[in-house]
């Protein structure tokens, strides 16, 4: 009977391990292997897929479209394949050492990081969560190429790679200070008159973006004689000026508690802030990353935040 020859399938290994960590040496240690035994893995990898795979850049082996492809369709696999011989066959969360990277902007660790850390100590302590920041000029190519688990945020133009999981919806709302001119008597010409200081993103589909949009076509031009990009710097700005500033109610809230701040509704409709949990295809069945997701869910309540009911993740 005719038997097809198949590549290699520790060259996936290698494929992952080298993007993963960019480095020949790093792959030669993680595999027990010498590093003249890595470049001739590489040299087959690129026999087998008739591409150069890595180019070097900057000191860094950068991956080619066509290795970057082969490893989003392998690596879902390659590690639940990992878990398994680790005896994950039901997914334990209080025996795993499983370790989530997770994307999230300051507003959201703002608002779900404690509880969030404190659900991950209390039912898995063995996991580790690592936290990164937003970069938005690669957007969620984190999440597509898996070197993060999950990003939560407002993200309505994401790639077919990736389901996207809607978590919560608030309303944004007006705040300053307790002390502003416009205090006691905030309308539609007080929102115009006064300065704002305005938090924004320059990538595209991010909720400032929006929120821009949605003025313009409402013919409302608001003063933004600043723009930062952390929701966080805001409130020590709005105590010390006379910026308005435009955040989620719930951070608002958060922030009025702490601070001599005075929130209000908008004079108009401000479009909603949805937020959502994003993940890769290939990550839909892992039982350990389908825990972590229904984690975020019970942790949205448990943050006093907006929940909405869709299906199970």
């Amino acid at each position: 009977m005719f038997e097809m020859a198949l590549p290699d399938l520790n060259l996936l290994i290698y494929l992952h391990l080298l993007i993963k960590y960019g480095n020949a040496t790093k792959v030669a240690q993680a595999m027990g292997v010498s590093q003249p035994g890595v470049s001739a893995a590489l040299k087959r990898l690129r026999a087998v897929l008739d591409d150069p795979v890595f180019v070097r850049t900057g000191g860094r082996m950068v991956p080619t479209p066509k290795a970057q492809a082969v490893h989003a369709q392998t690596a879902g696999t390659l590690e639940m394949w990992e878990r398994l011989a680790e005896g994950e066959l039901v997914f334990d969360p209080a025996r795993t050492n499983r370790g989530y990277t997770l994307l999230a902007s300051d507003y959201i660790l703002h608002q779900m990081l404690a509880p969030l850390a404190g659900e991950l100590a209390r039912r898995a302590p063995g996991a580790t969560l690592r936290v990164i920041p937003p970069n938005p000029y690669r957007r969620l190519q984190t999440v597509v190429k898996r070197e993060a688990d999950f990003a939560i945020g407002y993200y309505h133009e994401a790639p077919e790679e990736l389901r996207v999981r809607r978590l919560f919806v608030e309303s944004v709302v007006c705040v300053m200070r307790q002390s502003h001119p416009a205090a006691r008597s905030f309308d539609l010409d007080a929102f115009v008159r006064y300065p704002h200081v305005g938090i924004a993103s320059v990538a595209q589909g991010s909720y400032s973006a929006t929120l821009e949009r949605s003025l313009l076509e409402r013919g409302i031009h608001r003063r933004l004689p600043l723009t930062v990009p952390s929701y966080l710097a805001v409130p020590s700005l709005l105590v010390e000026t006379d910026y308005i500033a435009l955040l989620p109610e719930s951070l608002a809230t958060s922030f009025a508690k702490q601070m001599p701040l005075q929130v209000h509704p908008s004079p108009f409709e401000l479009p909603a802030l949805d937020v959502s949990i994003l993940y890769h295809n290939n990550a839909q069945d892992d039982a350990s990353h389908r825990w972590f997701r229904q984690l975020t869910v019970e942790v949205v309540g448990m943050a006093g935040l907006r929940g909405v009911s869709e299906p199970q993740l």
